[in-house]
């Protein structure tokens, strides 16, 4: 599981330069881009952990109005990059999220410890 971590950061981090740097050789706006990724990251990392269509309801209506308001009507182009920029990111993230664990507890350390005594 290490390997692939390695791997897709060094991809994500590969994918990344490229679009910054495609958006500064072709002069396009990395106001547009920055503001992009601000709308879409926390959406997009968190949506494996949405639980009800409520949230993903309210998520596809607001990417709606985004793209028509922000996109269309005021050509805002340049934030589709920023959009891409989130879903690479913020998948990643959301891929590789830190996993549940059970928390310490030290009367069950001692209960095993004593097992464990009494079975050697």
């Amino acid at each position: 599981m290490k390997f692939n971590k390695i791997i897709l950061g060094s991809a994500v981090a590969l994918l990344t330069f490229a679009i910054v740097v495609y958006m500064i050789e072709t002069d396009r706006s990395l106001f547009q881009l920055f503001i992009g990724f601000l709308i879409f990251i926390i959406p997009v990392t968190f949506i494996s952990s949405f639980q009800s269509t409520t949230p993903v309801f309210l998520l596809v209506l607001f990417t709606a109005f985004f793209v028509y308001f922000g996109i269309y009507k005021y050509e805002y182009f340049d934030t589709l990059f920023g959009l891409l920029l989130a879903v690479i990111i913020g998948g990643a993230i959301a891929y590789f999220r830190i996993q549940k664990y059970k928390l310490f507890s030290p009367n069950e350390y001692k209960n095993k410890v004593k097992e464990s005594k009494e079975t050697n």
